[in-house]
């Protein structure tokens, strides 16, 4: 992945001390001239250097690095920066791990040659006999639902606000590689659950990790109507065979109920004019808007049960019905802000439907 040579600015990474549980951190941090934003990380085009702690590391240590700086909520840049070194160091070598930080990269910088090769990689190491077999298949999976996503055909237009008709009706390319895709990522989650050897620490991580992919994926809203459902169409599908509402981790849970709303708006934005939509959602939902209705002492529960109802009230088709599902929504929202009146998020939503803060 090259960076331009004419980029006017750089921003470093270092290590704190040496070893792959440190931190990789940012020394300087660069804007444009324009950028008000006062939470921005940064957003001027920049070159990112590592320090010689981390570049003198072990290819699966800077992986590591890579995904503990992901779970800091660090810059992009870096995240990506560290996964290209990580493959850059595999050079030749034909492994899991290689194909691994290949396709976190190709997730990272949008790049679909990426994919394709993590593709051939994890085919690759499978064809020659391999221990982690359900590894390996869900990298497969992933490369090849990432290959389909970062196909321009099936991007929008990017120069179009609105779709016209016919890019609303606009088809999958390489549906059937999408297809194989979503189906090995499914085999892989079904082949770990049913492990012995994995604890279920392990498995809850590698559930969330997938609904992340898939959010990641949906929230590209260059995608056409048709892949973004398809992709949440295979998600919910998980979330279902995999989350327990009862008992599963909470954190999963919640990643679950995310991934209910990103279908449900999803499933309305494909059928906007079918009369039972808000009856299909509100029936293929139950269950996650049962669990949030008894979380009403979450607050994150509560945004997201309101954010889940407000779908609701613009598509169900009885008037009545549709009202208590906006009005639950509010109440939902109050609740929130009663549990934190310090979230402004909250307070901004309430005022944007207007109702009393």
């Amino acid at each position: 992945m090259s960076q331009s040579e004419n980029n006017s600015s750089k921003r470093q990474a270092e290590l704190s001390s040496a070893g792959p549980s440190k931190r990789a951190r940012t020394i300087s941090t660069d804007h444009t001239p324009d950028c008000q934003d006062k939470h921005c990380k940064g957003c001027a085009s920049g070159e990112i250097l590592l320090s010689s702690d981390i570049t003198s590391l072990s290819a699966e240590e800077i992986i590591s690095l890579a995904e503990q700086e992901e779970a800091d909520g660090s810059d992009r840049p870096i995240v990506s920066e560290l996964y290209e070194t990580a493959v850059k160091k595999f050079a030749d070598q034909k492994t899991l791990s290689h194909a691994w930080a290949l396709l976190r990269l190709g997730e990272y910088v949008d790049y679909e040659e990426y994919a394709t090769m993590a593709v051939a990689m994890a085919k690759g190491v499978m064809a020659e006999g391999v221990q982690e077999e359900a590894r390996a298949v869900m990298i497969g999976g992933r490369a090849r639902v990432l290959g389909v996503c970062l196909k321009q055909d099936n991007w929008r237009d990017p120069e179009e606000d609105e779709m016209d008709e016919d890019q609303e009706q606009k088809a999958i390319v390489n549906k059937k590689e999408l297809e194989q895709g979503l189906g090995e990522i499914s085999r892989a989650l079904k082949m770990v659950q049913s492990s012995n050897s994995d604890s279920n620490s392990d498995k809850a991580n590698l559930i969330a990790s997938t609904l992340a992919f898939f959010s990641t994926r949906y929230q590209r809203h260059s995608l056409i109507n048709a892949l973004r459902l398809v992709i949440m169409d295979s998600a919910l599908s998980m979330i279902t065979t995999h989350i327990d509402w009862d008992s599963s981790d909470s954190g999963l849970r919640t990643a679950g109920c995310r991934i209910a709303i990103w279908w449900a708006i999803a499933r309305s934005e494909s059928m906007p004019d079918a009369e039972d939509v808000g009856e299909q959602i509100e029936s293929r939902l139950a269950a996650v808007l049962k669990y949030l209705e008894s979380q009403s002492t979450d607050c994150t529960c509560c945004k997201l049960r309101a954010q889940l109802l407000i779908v609701l009230s613009g598509v169900v088709s009885d008037e009545d019905r549709a009202m208590d599902a906006f009005d639950s929504a509010v109440e939902a929202l109050q609740q929130a802000h009663t549990l934190d009146p310090e979230d402004q998020d909250i307070v901004s939503q309430l005022e944007d439907l207007g109702a009393e803060v």
